[in-house]
């Protein structure tokens, strides 16, 4: 990560949620930063970005207020193999990283392919307030419930019904109210109606 911002921040969070190995290089970093820098095993080189800093990166994000920085990133990334995302530059860039949302094991990507972040941003933060936390609730419930799912109903087309039956049900209502070990239960009922 070549900077120390906001965006940095953000994209700092999503690499360590994916069991990326980090490295930041900015001479300063927001508070925010500085925090998940403090309590995570990040590699963090406290000045401007120098030509070199690449080698052995496999990924690298520039997100400087510089665009001579980024451009000089972008070369080096280039030459060197590197996956390579400008903020906000998708013509210097040969990946794009979605917005997110995570909810448990629930992921949900917000992509515009790079045309417009901000569209992206918004569209992640309205997804948001629709998709609460017990969605992953609901995702480990139907995932403790699959393999009896499995197990109990032999047709495909059948299994598939039964699940849409538990989601399309009240069983969201149960986690809020009740709690996941009540919805299990409420949920196991559901799959096994015939």
């Amino acid at each position: 990560m070549i900077g120390g911002g906001k965006i940095a921040a953000r994209k700092v969070k999503e690499l360590l949620a994916a069991g990326a190995q980090v490295k930041i290089i900015s001479p300063k970093l927001i508070p925010t930063l500085k925090s998940i820098v403090d309590s995570n095993p990040i590699n963090y080189i406290p000045r401007d970005y120098q030509e070199g800093d690449l080698a052995g990166s496999f990924l690298v994000i520039a997100a400087t207020n510089d665009p001579a920085v980024n451009q000089s990133v972008w070369r080096e990334a280039q030459q060197q193999g590197c996956l390579i995302n400008v903020v906000d530059d998708p013509q210097h860039s040969n990946f794009i990283m979605p917005a997110m949302i995570h909810r448990g094991d629930l992921s949900i990507a917000i992509s515009t392919g790079g045309n417009s972040p901000a569209l992206a941003r918004r569209l992640r933060e309205q997804i948001e307030n629709l998709v609460g936390t017990e969605y992953g609730l609901l995702t480990e419930i139907m995932g403790e419930l699959r393999p009896e799912l499995i197990a109990d109903i032999l047709d495909d087309d059948a299994r598939a019904q039964a699940a849409y039956r538990m989601i399309d049900s009240d069983i969201l209502n149960v986690i809020r109210t009740q709690g996941k070990e009540a919805a299990l239960i409420y949920g196991r009922k559901i799959l096994h109606q015939r």
